[in-house]
């Protein structure tokens, strides 16, 4: 039995708010010493080849729900649900991840203030209980999401939910698997893996990805975004201030 590193939540530039292409995600993920990254496009099934610069690529997607977003993972197929129209319900984007042979994690349950992700009551394979991006808002909100698998018996897993190549990678699952395979990769994250975070990603990387989204959805949106982008990068530099390792 070996260990495997694996980033379980990256997006494309498939995604509007996606900056990197595939390839360069790969090779991020070869650089940092990855075995693997699930591909988790917003509300979109992007097509992947089985490997990339030596990663192999695990098919997924991040769905949109009216409860929040749930990731599927290992998909066989596309989902066979309406992502273009109104939040389906969390039941529906569940059924559907498991009707395409895939495993269904709801997705940092924590990461909006308010959220209530305990009074869902849905068939889950696992829980998002590290997110790189998670504690934005919400400075808890993995130790939170840990918490809740543990009262739901569910296996967390973790990701970098990177938007951009240097993202890949700040946090990650550790799986214990006989070999570097979509069905052993499976089969041990519904044994238990374990979830890393590496670091924080910085608040910087958020306001670009916002920013990306507004250029390719419209003009109009461009002033707000680059006040939030203004916003995000003085918060870093606060962090920065207070601790000095905080951005390394």
């Amino acid at each position: 039995m070996t260990d495997f590193s694996v980033d379980l939540h990256v997006h494309t530039s498939a995604s509007p708010d996606g900056r990197s292409s595939l390839p360069a995600l790969a090779a991020a993920a070869k650089a940092k010493g990855l075995h693997a990254l699930a591909v988790t496009d917003h509300n979109l099934c992007t097509p992947v080849p089985a490997e990339l610069d030596g990663v192999l690529l695990i098919p997924g997607c991040e769905v949109s729900t009216q409860a929040g977003h749930i990731t599927g993972l290992f998909l066989e197929r596309p989902l066979d649900l309406d992502m273009t129209g109104p939040l389906p319900p969390p039941e529906a984007a569940v059924d559907a991840i498991h009707q395409a042979g895939g495993l269904a994690a709801l997705a940092h349950p924590y990461q909006k203030p308010g959220a209530e992700p305990e009074r869902l009551a849905l068939p889950l394979d696992a829980l998002e209980t590290v997110n790189a991006r998670a504690a934005f808002k919400v400075p808890d909100a993995n130790r939170r999401a840990a918490r809740l698998a543990q009262d739901w018996s569910l296996p967390g897993v973790g990701g970098s939910d990177a938007h951009d190549a240097a993202e890949v990678g700040n946090a990650c699952t550790v799986l214990t698997a006989e070999e570097l395979s979509l069905p052993a990769l499976r089969r041990a994250l519904l044994a238990g893996g374990r979830a890393v975070l590496y670091r924080d990603t910085p608040h910087v990387r958020k306001g670009l990805s916002q920013w990306t989204k507004a250029r390719r959805t419209g003009l109009s949106r461009l002033p707000k975004a680059a006040l939030y982008l203004a916003y995000c990068a003085a918060l870093d530099l606060c962090n920065a201030r207070r601790s000095p390792k905080c951005l390394l």
